[in-house]
């Protein structure tokens, strides 16, 4: 475990999750019918459930009030803080989810929404331990950002003026993001970061205050298929999954509609009409996995 890209991924969530709303958060759990259907199919309903990686826990309050055990784990402890704060009598606690302090057949079901892609080293780390507390036919419910085929030609092309523009300070000025101090410390760290990338998947990097830092990683189709299999998971559920924000994450807020992450204006509306002519894994915005532990 590499422990400087861990100390990294706290300090970029923590930013990230300071700009949070909980109760909005846990609004827009209640109206995501896609995940509700699956929870209510195959989570257990009598048995503990880990989500791991919870953030500021609106999934872990939203499941509990609906009659689920569930225990949520976090490495932000401002996380931790904010939701028990509101939400005293809910059981959410630091950690990590590469090495969980939980012991081996622990739970019925593990929920893993937008985690696995932020572990630089890949997937594997995760997957292992999810198996390890898992109890025997125990479910995991896993999704991870795809790299779509849209994203297969864009993100190239894109890639190729965004990674000239990263590193120009003169335009990070005009579009008011951290300024790069020094130009040398910034290219070896990138050089690192480069070295330790998985292959086969495609890196998400960024700036933070004023280094180069690694987000995450986008999946092409069937590449944790493989991984899950090796790992003795059985594969119940392989789908995509669609979500506006696809469009912010590639296109940035062009086509939203009144800053919203979550809907689309009529030029949105319009493209999504003639991508979903080249079907589900043209445009999605997550795969989703639901697997069991043999």
């Amino acid at each position: 475990m590499n422990t400087t890209f861990t100390f990294e991924l706290i300090s970029q969530w923590d930013k990230i999750w300071k700009g949070q709303d909980l109760y909005k958060a846990i609004e827009n759990c209640r109206k995501d019918d896609l995940l509700n259907s699956i929870f209510a199919k195959y989570l257990p309903k009598n048995d503990k459930i880990l989500e791991a990686g919870c953030g500021i826990g609106s999934w872990v309050v939203y499941l509990k009030e609906l009659g689920y055990d569930i225990i949520g784990v976090d490495i932000v402890p401002y996380c931790i803080q904010l939701c028990k704060k509101v939400f005293p009598s809910v059981d959410i606690r630091v950690g990590d989810v590469r090495s969980l302090n939980f012991p081996d057949n622990f739970f019925g079901g593990y929920i893993s929404l937008g985690v696995v892609e932020h572990m630089i080293e890949g997937p594997e780390v995760v997957l292992k331990e999810a198996k390890r507390v898992l109890k025997n036919g125990g479910v995991g419910i896993f999704t991870v950002p795809a790299f779509n085929y849209f994203q297969k030609i864009y993100f190239p092309l894109r890639n190729i003026i965004a990674t000239a523009l990263k590193e120009n300070n003169f335009l990070r000025k005009i579009l008011k993001k951290d300024l790069i101090v020094n130009k040398k410390e910034f290219k070896i760290k990138l050089q690192e970061i480069r070295r330790n990338l998985r292959s086969g998947l495609w890196p998400i990097l960024g700036v933070q205050e004023g280094k180069p830092v690694f987000c995450e990683y986008r999946y092409p189709r069937n590449y944790l298929d493989k991984i899950f299999i090796e790992m003795g998971f059985k594969i119940i559920v392989s789908k995509p999954a669609f979500y506006p924000v696809v469009f912010y994450s590639t296109f940035g807020s062009i086509m939203m509609r009144n800053k919203s992450l979550t809907e689309l204006n009529i030029f949105g509306k319009i493209l999504k009409k003639f991508f979903d002519f080249f079907g589900p894994y043209f445009f999605n915005m997550y795969l989703l996995y639901v697997v069991r532990k043999i």
